[in-house]
């Protein structure tokens, strides 16, 4: 259970909203900290950024992305 209740799609901004939608197309739902960083949209987008920055470098082979999510993950005890 989140400790922060974050924003719904109905409270969100059409910025927020916008973000939401696009991870949905992206990877079938929103993830779980985007409602949290909506709180503070600046830090959203920021956030998202960077996100967008590290995918589209190709430093980083998107199977090695996953499995790097993946552990991030488990150790720390999150569902992935």
């Amino acid at each position: 259970m989140a400790r922060i209740k974050g924003i719904t799609r109905n409270e969100a901004s059409d910025d927020v909203r916008a973000v939401f939608e696009e991870q949905e197309r992206r990877y079938g739902s929103v993830l779980n900290t985007a409602p949290v960083y909506a709180l503070r949209p600046t830090i959203q987008k920021g956030v998202q950024a960077l996100s967008d920055g590290i995918r589209d470098s190709g430093l980083i082979d998107p199977e090695l992305r996953h499995l790097l999510c993946v552990k991030a993950a488990s150790i720390n005890g999150c569902p992935y």
